[in-house]
């Protein structure tokens, strides 16, 4: 068996530059503020500074507004600040998370038992969600709670920093970083033995990198997305549960399973299909979830360019 994935990342012709902003030197200062103060001076911060970004940031806001039209919704000066008040709020919390504030973040959980009813007949699993939410919080309540080891996908350019905190982070804890920086192939064989080996797999799908992607239709517009978690599954025989962290209010959040999608054991011909039909569906839940939360799509990138 094959697995059909570009054997190096290619850049050229993608919109996301393949790194993801939002960790340099203002979430240093925030992280000491946090340390320090707690969350609430750093919420008081942001109004000014979320107000500067609206202003200068035109690329994003024209991603917003993309986003907005998607829905068919009209945009003015206050929803693209809200909505990179949202999105600052989310950096916020990871911020907490990684200086050990976490426990000031409550969680409710909704169709947990959907990964629990997997991970105890010892097969593996992939956990698949979209930047919508804190999908870092997931990764926080599953360790906690899930007997089974966690590994975490990363394909960031800057994925190697975020290894590196996330370690420290996690050091007592089953979670194990697989850093996607260039060779998929090599990647891809690491997502096969976790599962092989009855461990979860967690991964963002709305993203992607290289040219091994399918158009599905998205928020009534066609959009690019990743195939390669996909055809892993579909070669593993591994179920795909999309999943979902979501802000119910300031510092409350919602972790929510959909239902498992399993793809059908078949022949290399019927395979590409069954495929596309696993990934339409994914698309769909995240168009759910991205409708119920209009303010925390995260893809500050003209999405259906």
């Amino acid at each position: 068996m094959t697995i059909k994935l570009s054997s190096k990342l290619k850049m050229s012709d993608q919109k996301w530059s393949g790194k993801t902003r939002g960790w340099g030197l203002g979430i240093k200062i925030f992280l000491a503020l946090i340390k320090f103060f707690g969350f609430i001076p750093a919420y008081i911060l942001l109004i000014p500074v979320c107000f500067v970004h609206t202003i200068i940031n035109s690329n994003a806001r024209k991603a917003v507004k993309q986003f907005r039209r998607h829905l068919g919704l009209s945009t003015n000066f206050f929803d693209y600040y809200a909505h990179f008040f949202s999105f600052s709020i989310t950096l916020i919390h990871k911020s907490g998370f990684l200086i050990g504030k976490n426990r000031r973040i409550k969680y409710l959980t909704k169709n947990e038992n959907y990964i629990e009813n997997i991970a105890r007949t010892g097969k593996g699993v992939i956990l698949l969600s979209a930047h919508i939410g804190n999908f870092e919080l997931a990764g926080e309540i599953l360790s906690e709670r899930i007997s089974a080891k966690l590994n975490i996908l990363m394909v960031e350019r800057d994925g190697k920093k975020m290894k590196k905190i996330y370690e420290t982070v996690n050091r007592n804890r089953k979670v194990n970083i697989i850093l996607s920086d260039g060779e998929a192939l090599e990647t891809a064989l690491k997502i096969k033995n976790a599962l092989q080996n009855g461990e979860i797999v967690a991964a963002l799908g709305d993203r992607y990198i290289g040219d091994n992607v399918a158009e599905i239709e998205f928020l009534g517009e066609k959009a690019k997305f990743p195939r390669g978690i996909f055809e892993i599954a579909a070669i593993t025989q591994t179920p795909i549960i999309p999943v979902f962290t979501t802000r119910k209010s300031v510092n409350v959040y919602e972790f929510c399973a959909c239902e498992p999608i399993e793809i059908l054991n078949s022949d290399r011909k019927k395979r590409e299909e069954f495929v596309f039909d696993a990934m339409c569906d994914f698309v769909n839940r995240v168009a759910e979830h991205a409708k119920r939360t209009p303010l925390q799509w995260y893809n500050y990138y003209c999405f259906w360019d």
